[in-house]
């Protein structure tokens, strides 16, 4: 569809005015109440109200003061025609309808209503047509496309629209809702028979392990009767077994009392041997220790007197070393007292120093510390920060857009003085051949001297605007209120004190952490009260830190200058002495404790020759009187001989045991013994087995009778199918359920994706013209009902609503204008925009003329405004003024 003209007669404020459109965007300008919104509503009244009606907004068409009848023609072509529809109302009411093209038709009444009707339904969407028209006001709403079908025929190829299968989708899911609950999990039939078959399960498995515990027991049973009969015979064998072994015993006890008396012969004469062996062997030793005493007597006599002389000699050089010591400790003590009186003296001269740099220190800590309490007074009596006038300065910038938004969209005067009588408007006098400009949104004041007083009152002026308005002055007043100034040069100025102080503060404490250092605040006053406590102590008087700083510090100097080096130099020379005196005496001492350490080991050595010397002499005389009283009672030669006879007697013995336990090995008693045990053990393990097994038998009876009354088979059998009567149900309910659940899946998979290719090309036709406004980091998401859910930019997402005024307008004319060029130009609509993009900028103005000019190309776009500034960058632009 695309408009060629409109002519407007007696309509509202125009008398008669024609409009030509051309077949891209055509700019229709002029000042406010020439008409622009005139020819917007005429186009809608046309295709909307019949000659007849009679509707308020109708006779609200008609001229005041005037009985004519507001009357509209309009060109256009659509489809394959070509029309020219006009219309009259009120007064002498007509419809007109003339088909140009393929073939005349003339038409008239209501017939040419019904017909025009017609050929828009037969050649474009009425729904586009009522989208793409946006009339003043309402450019900040999205544009109802859900319903637009020539919008949908563009973005589905097939001619599908995804919704289509909703109704199928809905079956399915109600099928789906059948077995699983919104979140996936079972319910119904399905849960209760998955619920109870464990249940079943664990009776099966219950009754199956009692029934093959009852054939284990049938089977334990004959098991158990066997091993019984077996053991009773076992029984009988053992009884024979052990009287044969206790018969064999008896024979071999009598030879083994025998061995036994042999053998308690033979140790008694092993007892005489061994004692006379001792007592000769004792005799033997008593002799070679006597011996060997007399030697050692001898031995340590002559060891005593060697001793005795090095101890002298110690004696002599531990005196010598002691009289060594005494002189280099003497020595010592001269140094360390001279070495004591220069370390006093450079002491006494460092505290001097020390005590006046840090009085200079801690007087210029003082200074800042001044100077950062009165930055931090300052800036705690003042609120207004620099972040507190940048928001500031955003309000004000606020009531200057929405004030001059207000002004763009109220009427202007323009006037030029002509001769010399004076002209004022709203009390500004008007200068020679200059135009001035005044924004009409008050009562304004016209004073011709002597000639006129005109006073021109402003139209209602948009209320969004107006609101606006009011919402950026209330806001920047609370502020004003809030920070406790007059204006935003007054918060500049209090801002700019408390910067100043934060910058006096900061560079104040820099200082002071300069000047402080890793030192503590504190423990710099309480080093100079010990600098100070210092000079006291070394003995100037106590009244010495009376005079000036000055003198002080002079006196420190001329300290630092003259004296200290040279007080280093003698207290180095006096450490190095008292050093060199210390390093004399330690190795004194070192000699000293060498030959003390010589003299002891003397002395020891001399007390222990002595004492071994009659340690001998002792052991000599004992050993001497036990050899001669042993010898009175026994000779050497009676006790060899005793000891020969005791050898003899043994073994004469020993060989009589031999022959004794010859016997008695001959007759095996291990074996015997064995036999016995054995016999006696098996007869007695025999018995316990058989009351065992008699016992195991009686408890199996009683528990295969216990069993067979419970009927374990029959309720084995009925629960095997009751579970596969169980079992089988399930497993078909989940085929059921596994079947629509994947039938669901698919659907809903199909749905997503031709969701997603429906909605691909609209979106990207979206972010194509967008990102000339926005840039290239612009993404949006658009809902089933093709409205922009929310805009993506550089990587951050703000929801549609939540968007400013601006964009929320430029966004949803971006939608109108990608739906224009998405349909098909031979079933397309023309866009009309009524005063539109109020709430741009400069820069997006510039942008939106871009987008424009190239929308212009493939679609009609009819722009009505009363800034024609706002698309003098649009390339390609028809303008037409009114006026």
């Amino acid at each position: 569809m695309r408009l060629h003209s409109i002519t407007l007669t007696d309509y509202k404020g125009i008398t008669e005015s024609t409009v030509e459109f051309g077949p891209g965007v055509t700019v229709v300008e002029g000042p406010n109440e020439i008409g622009k919104s005139s020819i917007h509503q005429a186009i809608t009244q046309l295709r909307e109200d019949k000659a007849s009606s009679r509707k308020a907004s109708v006779k609200d068409t008609q001229p005041v003061g005037s009985d004519v009848g507001p009357q509209v023609e309009l060109h256009l072509s659509t489809g394959g025609y070509e029309v020219r529809y006009s219309k009259r109302w009120l007064k002498q009411p007509f419809t007109e309808l003339r088909i140009l093209a393929p073939v005349p038709e003339q038409l008239s009444g209501d017939e040419a209503h019904e017909r025009f009707l017609s050929l828009l339904d037969e050649t474009v969407d009425v729904d586009l047509l009522d989208a793409l028209d946006v009339a003043q006001g309402r450019s900040l709403a999205q544009a109802s496309l859900a319903e637009i079908k020539a919008l949908h025929g563009a973005l589905n190829a097939s001619g599908e629209v995804p919704a289509d299968h909703d109704a199928f989708l809905d079956r399915v899911e109600g099928e789906y809702l059948k077995f699983f609950t919104a979140k996936g999990k079972e319910t119904g039939e399905l849960k209760k028979l998955a619920e109870e078959l464990p249940a079943a399960e664990e009776r099966h498995r219950t009754l199956d392990e009692r029934s093959r515990d009852m054939d284990a027991l049938v089977e334990r049973h004959a098991r158990a009767a066997d091993r019984l009969e077996t053991v009773r015979d076992q029984l009988t064998a053992a009884v024979t077994e052990r009287e044969e072994a206790e018969e064999a015993a008896k024979a071999v006890s009598g030879l083994k009392a025998e061995l036994d008396r042999a053998a308690e012969a033979a140790e008694s004469a092993k007892r005489e041997e061994e004692r006379a062996a001792e007592a000769h062997d004792r005799r033997s030793r008593l002799i070679a220790e006597t011996t060997f005493a007399d030697a050692a007597v001898k031995e340590a006599a002559a060891s005593r007197e060697t001793v005795i002389q090095t101890e002298r000699d110690q004696d002599a050089a531990f005196a010598r070393a002691q009289q060594d010591l005494d002189a280099r400790q003497a020595e010592l003590e001269t140094a360390r007292t001279e070495a004591k009186a220069a370390s006093a003296s450079l002491a006494h001269a460092r505290a001097r120093r020390e005590v006046s740099e840090l009085r200079r220190r801690l007087a210029s800590i003082r200074e800042q510390e001044g100077r950062v309490a009165d930055a931090r007074a300052t800036i705690g009596s003042i609120t207004v920060t620099a972040k507190d006038v940048d928001h500031l300065g955003g309000l004000v910038t606020e009531v200057r857009i929405a004030e001059k938004a207000k002004t763009a969209a109220a009427a202007h005067i323009i006037a030029r003085r002509l001769g010399d009588t004076d002209v004022r408007i709203d009390g500004t006098a008007l200068s020679d051949d200059t135009d001035a400009e005044f924004a009409v949104v008050k009562d304004t004041s016209i004073v011709i001297d002597s000639v006129v007083d005109i006073t021109v009152r402003p139209g209602q002026s948009p209320a969004e605007l107006d609101r606006a308005v009011d919402r950026a002055r209330s806001e920047l007043d609370a502020e004003l209120e809030r920070l406790g100034v007059d204006s935003l040069d007054h918060a500049r100025e209090r801002a700019e004190v408390r910067t100043n102080a934060e910058a006096l503060l900061a560079e104040a404490n820099s200082t002071l952490r300069a000047l402080i250092g890793d030192d503590d605040r504190d423990r710099l006053d309480a080093a100079l009260s010990r600098a100070e406590q210092l000079i006291v102590e070394a003995g100037e008087p106590a009244g010495s830190d009376v005079g000036s700083e000055t003198e002080e510090v002079a006196e420190a100097d001329e300290v630092d200058a003259t004296t200290i080096d040279e007080l280093e130099a003698r207290v180095d020379t006096t450490t190095a002495a008292v050093d060199s005196a210390q390093d004399a005496v330690d190795k004194a001492r070192a000699a000293l404790e060498r030959t003390r350490t010589d003299r002891d080991e003397a002395r020891v050595a001399s007390v222990r020759a002595q004492a071994q010397h009659e340690q001998a002499m002792t052991t000599w005389t004992n050993l001497s009187a036990r050899l001669a009283a042993d010898r009175d009672a026994h000779s050497d030669e009676a006790l060899k001989d005793a000891h020969a006879d005791a050898r003899e007697q043994t073994q004469k013995r020993e060989g009589e045991v031999e022959t004794a336990r010859a016997r008695y090995e001959a007759a095996d008693p291990e074996t015997l013994e064995m036999r016995l045990q054995n016999a006696l053990q098996l007869l007695d393990s025999k018995q316990q087995e058989q009351e065992t097994g008699r016992q195991e038998v009686d408890r199996l009876s009683a528990l295969i009778d216990d069993r067979a009354a419970e009927g374990i088979y029959d309720r084995l059998k009925a629960a095997e199918e009751t579970l596969d009567s169980q079992r089988s149900r399930l497993a078909r309910l989940r085929r059921q359920a596994e079947a629509i659940r994947l039938l669901r899946e698919t659907v809903l998979a199909h749905k997503e994706e031709a969701q997603r290719q429906y909605v691909a090309p609209f979106k990207e036709q979206i972010e194509r013209l967008g990102r000339v406004i926005f840039g290239q980091g612009l993404s949006v998401e658009i809902s089933e009902d093709l409205e922009i859910v929310s805009r993506t930019l550089d990587g951050r997402t703000v929801s549609f609503e939540s968007l400013s005024g601006g964009t929320k307008e430029q966004l949803a004319l971006i939608g109108r204008l990608a739906v224009a060029t998405l349909v098909d130009e031979s079933s397309g609509a023309p866009v009309i925009l009524d005063d539109a993009f109020g709430f741009a900028d400069e820069k997006r103005l510039s942008a939106l003329n871009v987008i424009l000019g190239n929308v212009g190309r493939n679609a009609q776009v009819i722009l009505l405004t009363c800034q024609p500034d706002r698309f003098a960058r649009l390339g390609g632009a028809r303008t037409v003024s009114l006026g």
